[in-house]
């Protein structure tokens, strides 16, 4: 009996040694450290063990965590770590780019992507907003702000906003109608919707310049103006006229203009002159009358009356 209970006593004392030491074990407390995320982006999002963490430290226990790290327009950088002490990861994220195509209805428009001239081919952009400007002559501007999350095709339908159309004239102020409505004066430029028009352009003493255009591309017109000519009638009263004169009474009448003959067919109406300043001397017979320098405006119709007045006095 005494060593049948000594035996109990053993093993007893050898089930308590490994219950201390089992209990003992569960009782130890795992070390912990800092890990360090550092990101070359600044923002970006960090994930630890699928948790966010605030900042780019934390602390965890000894052994295997997941990191995750996010960022707009970045791949996400995924990596598992064996913490076995104070931790720092360097994270450098990639760039993530997608083609951008821009498909305007209208052959050779300008495509302008973040204020860069594309020359109309797709372009590889980061993800995120980006700004698109398409023009064309004779169309309204299309402006539009894009947010880019992956391969991005933009169909543009331009509307037409008009061409520009240029009128000038060899005579500096002169008046510009379009369509019977007086626009303004040379030089005169206006966007027109496409369309036939009618162009009027006109200035005192000059004939109009007409012109009828289809306005379907920027057009210039130029007015060449041409001076109205004035012309001078001669007008002789009866009274003057010699009776016994057979034939043409007048027919000897002669018009000189700045000394030249202006009818040589002996005409005395409808003599053509240019505007301007001139002198005029008509003759008859042996009779001469010099009227000096007029002033010829443009257009007018001028007569010249030749009044014959005789005064008798006494000799001394």
């Amino acid at each position: 009996m005494r060593r049948r209970g000594m035996g109990i006593l053993l093993l007893a004392a050898a089930l308590g040694l490994a219950a201390s030491a089992a209990f003992g074990q569960g009782l130890a407390v795992k070390k912990t450290y800092t890990l360090t995320i550092n990101v070359n982006v600044q923002g970006a999002q960090i994930f630890v063990d699928s948790k966010l963490i605030n900042g780019n430290a934390v602390l965890v226990v000894q052994g295997m965590h997941s990191i995750r790290v996010h960022a707009d327009g970045y791949a996400d950088f995924v990596q598992n770590v064996d913490v076995a002490s104070n931790m720092v990861v360097p994270v450098a994220l990639r760039g993530v780019s997608y083609p951008l195509t821009v498909r305007p209805n209208v052959p050779g428009a300008s495509v302008v992507v973040d204020g860069v001239d594309t020359a109309g081919k797709p372009v590889a952009v980061g993800a995120g907003q980006h700004t698109i400007l398409v023009q064309a002559d004779g169309y309204k501007d299309f402006n539009v702000v894009v947010n880019v999350t992956g391969p991005l095709a933009i169909p543009v339908a331009m509307e037409p906003a008009g061409f520009p159309l240029s009128v000038n004239a060899n005579v500096v102020g002169a008046t510009v109608t379009i369509n019977n409505t007086v626009v303004g004066s040379v030089p005169y430029t206006q966007s027109l919707a496409p369309g036939n028009y009618t162009v009027r352009v006109s200035a005192d003493g000059f004939t109009d310049y007409l012109a009828n255009v289809s306005l379907d591309r920027p057009m210039n017109v130029v007015a060449e103006l041409k001076a109205r000519i004035s012309t001078i009638s001669l007008v002789i009263p009866a009274a003057s006229l010699d009776p016994d004169q057979q034939g043409n009474p007048v027919g000897p009448v002669k018009i000189f203009i700045d000394n030249r003959l202006a009818n040589a067919n002996r005409a005395l109406d409808g003599i053509q002159v240019a505007p301007g300043r001139h002198r005029i001397r008509v003759s008859a017979g042996g009779l001469s009358f010099d009227m000096g320098d007029v002033m010829v405006t443009a257009g007018q119709r001028y007569v010249i009356q030749l009044s014959l007045a005789a005064q008798l006095s006494a000799g001394q």
